[in-house]
């Protein structure tokens, strides 16, 4: 047998055969086995968010844990045979978040022909798992959540919402999202629980928030997604894989101290307005709650009944405010001046469908994304649902905490000149 030492291969062999050698390696590590956890297909329902999701209908593919991930190079794709033979296919997209880093999925439009079987396969280099699932033909949407409302205290706030009426519940899911980590483009998800159907509260426990370096955490801003289960088998087992429809309703919050009122959660528009949807009758208080805000303007929804008085917080600047109400052409009418918080202002017959209040001191330093900044309790002219908004008046204040007169001159104007001459110190005088 002919041997040859190494060392008489000139520098160039010597180098190719390196690169070689290296390039074996690579492609037998990327060609690592592909493992897929619990894949799943489902119908899913999403209501308005503030947290970067579509709003509507979908089905949706994926799995919840698929090792290598990802970052990993593992890539996924759905195929589907339809009616008239041909396969249609959805790339199945890499989803992280602290909470599920492995997870997969991919939502579309639902069509008739897309119900039935389908193949997802996770592949990473020369390796390759299918999982095959499938959604029945008679699948239904569940429907939505109503009324999340918060209470307790800020280390502990507790969560409760209103099943629909005569609905199948077989159990509730519960994620919180925080958006400062989605606005940072990050994945937001910091906690996932599943409940029985007959508890309708949660609340936050910091056991609950398992992510290295994502606990939770007094005065930072997350949304809060309360989602309606239906399963495939009418059991309570909540797994993605048993998982038949999802409807999911989300509020924003920020934690608060205790020993408030019970408030009704809204979610943040893109304008800033808080977006409410909960069912009202008349004679109850709801209490609803920004740059900082120096007032708030509220507004119905299409269709709902009209404001019927208002009562404002307490322990916000001087505890005196302006109420304003909107003529035909919607200039804005004086009310009541320098109106005492925790009293009552009843808004006569037949209420208002649109109202502002003013006079809160920029040294408040109302947060315009702190949704239960400015507790506000509102009776209604009848029954029905109140889907309307709460739109916080802002002005930026430096960091010396003095309004600059452009914006003292700004929201002034705003709110009509009305309020320029008060005794207070807002942005308006």
């Amino acid at each position: 047998m002919l041997f040859i030492h190494p060392n008489s291969f000139s520098p160039c062999l010597k180098a190719c055969m390196a690169a070689s050698l290296l390039a074996l390696c690579q492609s037998a590590a990327l060609a690592a086995p592909v493992v897929v956890g619990t894949p799943f297909i489902n119908l899913e329902s999403r209501k308005a968010n503030s947290l970067g999701f579509s709003v509507g209908n979908f089905m949706r593919i994926g799995a919840v844990n698929v090792v290598p991930n990802g970052s990993a190079g593992t890539t996924g794709l759905g195929s589907h045979l339809l009616p008239n033979g041909t396969t249609t296919t959805r790339v199945i997209n890499f989803n992280p978040n602290p909470v599920i880093p492995n997870f997969f999925a991919r939502n579309f439009a639902d069509d008739p022909t897309l119900r039935g079987d389908w193949a997802l396969t996770f592949t990473n280099g020369a390796d390759s798992t299918t999982r095959n699932v499938t959604l029945a033909a008679n699948a239904q949407y569940a429907p939505f959540v109503n009324n999340i409302t918060l209470s307790g205290t800020s280390l502990n706030p507790t969560f409760t919402w209103t099943p629909p009426v005569g609905a199948l519940v077989n159990g509730y899911r519960i994620n919180i999202y925080d958006k400062d980590r989605i606005a940072q483009g990050l994945g937001g998800q910091v906690t996932n629980r599943d409940v029985l159907p007959g508890q309708t509260s949660y609340t936050v426990n910091a056991a609950d928030f398992t992510a290295a370096g994502n606990g939770f955490t007094v005065g930072r801003n997350y949304g809060i997604e309360i989602s309606l289960i239906q399963t495939r088998d009418g059991t309570t087992n909540t797994s993605n894989a048993n998982l038949q429809a999802i409807a999911r309703t989300y509020a924003d919050f920020t934690s608060r101290e205790g020993g408030g009122p019970i408030v009704n959660l809204p979610v943040i528009a893109a304008n800033g307005s808080y977006v409410f949807d909960l069912s009202v009758v008349p004679g109850e208080t709801y209490y609803i709650d920004p740059d900082v805000a120096v007032g708030y303007d509220y507004e119905i929804g299409v269709g709902n009944p009209n404001f019927a008085s208002v009562e404002l917080p307490a322990g916000i600047g001087d505890g005196l405010f302006d109420i304003f109400g909107f003529d035909a052409l919607g200039m804005t009418t004086l009310l009541a001046e320098d109106w005492q918080a925790g009293q009552v202002f009843d808004f006569g017959a037949g209420g208002l469908s649109r109202f502002r209040v003013s006079g809160i001191e920029t040294s408040a330093m109302l947060d315009p994304s702190n949704t239960t900044a400015f507790v506000t309790g509102v009776t209604f002219t009848g029954a029905g649902r109140f889907t309307g908004t709460q739109t916080p008046l802002t002005v930026f204040v430096p960091a010396a905490g003095v309004p600059e007169p452009s914006a003292v001159a700004l929201v002034a104007a705003a709110l009509g000149g009305l309020v320029a001459a008060r005794r207070r110190t807002p942005v308006t005088g």
